[in-house]
């Protein structure tokens, strides 16, 4: 377990630099936040997951040092398809995305007006136009998507650092690797107010 949790560790510390390199307040309150969780123990081993090869196999070329973090502390990351998902979304969806929250209410790390952890998106696939009410950060450490913010389409690789005002739509398209990125909610953090929305992509 000691391995596992020096593996923890690192990716909590990879993760408090980029936001820190953001630079917003919230961005601030995250990196102190994981900061302060190092050292105090890694979660328990994770069970198996249906998407274990797709997120081990798509990470073992990865050399952004985030993505390595993720790499590493594979074995305590307990990768899951969203709850939100799960209520609000076809498995036809849901199945192309899978998270890792480690910061917020009831997370690993409690946190009452923060949401933070890892997000992964299959190769080749779409998540349609959404929104929540929380404003959210991206931070893209392997692969590259199309991604459409409000009026705004770009095709984002690593070390992009993306920001959604809370209710900007926005949707992503993958390309032939999986798509993983360090993610951030602020303000109204309450999972209720995610909503997917009519796209003409779907």
């Amino acid at each position: 377990m000691v391995a596992n949790e020096s593996s923890f560790y690192n990716l909590l510390s990879e993760m408090a630099v980029l936001f820190e390199l953001e630079g917003t307040d919230e961005a601030l309150q995250t990196s102190i936040a994981l900061t302060g969780a190092i050292g105090n123990g890694a979660p328990e081993l994770a069970k198996p997951y249906a998407l274990d090869d797709m997120i081990q196999d798509g990470l073992r070329l990865a050399i952004h040092p985030g993505a390595v973090a993720v790499r590493q502390a594979h074995p305590v990351l307990h990768w899951a398809a969203t709850a939100i998902l799960d209520e609000y979304a076809s498995s036809s969806v849901s199945r192309h995305f899978t998270v890792v929250s480690l910061m917020g209410p009831g997370q690993f790390i409690e946190h009452d007006f923060l949401r933070a952890g890892l997000y992964m998106q299959t190769p080749n696939s779409y998540y349609q136009l959404h929104h929540p009410e929380a404003a959210e950060t991206y931070i893209i450490l392997h692969g590259r998507a199309e991604w459409t913010s409000g009026d705004v389409i770009g095709n984002y690789g690593p070390n992009k650092i993306i920001h959604h005002t809370p209710y900007l739509p926005h949707a992503f398209q993958t390309f032939k690797a999986p798509l993983l990125a360090f993610w951030r909610w602020s303000g109204n953090i309450d999972v209720d107010t995610y909503k997917l929305l009519d796209d003409p992509k779907v």
